[in-house]
């Protein structure tokens, strides 16, 4: 049997509960278990860094990040590993793909840069309390007129329509930019696109080998929705949530409970002695 040195969980609906909270002391129990193995939990999350790391301020230098679905790779010890981003030109693609829908996204796009995070100006009106809510997660937000003046890497683009939408956006855009980005979900209306080739798995495998491990050796995962989907198959021991998306439920194995019942460490209790 494959020894488990590495354990990565997306967040939201998987490590998280409905509310956003954790079970903090179980957590630590979790992570005394792996440092006794030498092993490494991983935070593997469509989320930016400043969106997560105040989350585990109490775990800092003990946990692994694979953020922006895989955009930002970085080790506990804080090492930067991977960050890679989407070329202006396709950014804008991205926009104009927006723009051509039949309707309008539920919010405007977020560009989630190296440094900064970006809106623009003529979207930030879609939803006032989305605008609020980013201003307050993010104290760099610049708003701005169009996308050719972020210069910095851009990590990331969210945008976010009616959950039914999903799809047909998902799709013009994957017919738009062909191998010039992906485009991937994590549920609930969320659309996330990154840069060619970037996902969870992509990110997990460039820790895997820093650290000299194998993802199908080495590797536990735990996630709900589909940009979850490439890391559980790249798994050695792949869970897909109870509460999680049909189309994973019906392929992986389920946690031995849901994400509001502590699943995610309910599992890795029994993976880990």
């Amino acid at each position: 049997m494959s020894e488990i040195k590495m354990i990565a969980s997306d967040l939201d609906s998987t490590f998280f509960n409905d509310k956003k909270h954790y079970h903090k002391t179980h957590f630590a129990e979790v992570l005394d278990k792996l440092t006794v193995q030498g092993g490494h939990f991983i935070i593997a999350s469509g989320r930016d860094v400043d969106s997560v790391d105040p989350l585990f301020k109490s775990f800092a230098g003990r946990y692994d990040l694979v953020a922006d679905n895989g955009a930002v790779v970085r080790t506990a010890d804080g090492e930067l590993l991977q960050m890679v981003g989407l070329h202006v030109a396709d950014v804008t693609d991205i926009m104009a793909v927006i723009n051509e829908m039949p309707f309008e996204p539920l919010h405007g796009a977020v560009f989630t840069g190296a440094k900064t995070t970006f809106m623009l100006q003529s979207q930030a009106s879609l939803n006032l309390l989305h605008k609020a809510t980013m201003k307050k997660v993010h104290e760099n937000l610049q708003f701005i007129d169009f996308v050719d003046q972020i210069h910095e890497p851009i990590l990331k683009v969210t945008i976010t329509f009616e959950t039914e939408k999903t799809q047909e956006f998902i799709d013009l855009a994957r017919l738009r930019l062909g191998s010039r980005a992906h485009v991937t979900t994590s549920g609930y209306g969320s659309v996330d696109i990154v840069a060619p080739n970037i996902n969870k798995a992509n990110g997990l495998q460039v820790l895997a080998s820093h650290y000299g491990l194998k993802l199908d050796e080495n590797l536990a995962a735990f996630g709900d929705g589909l940009n979850d989907a490439e890391m559980l198959k790249a798994a050695a021991y792949p869970f897909a949530m109870i509460n999680g998306d049909e189309s994973l439920k019906a392929f992986y194995p389920l946690a031995v409970d849901d994400n509001n019942h502590d699943g995610v460490l309910k599992t890795v209790d029994t993976l880990i002695k």
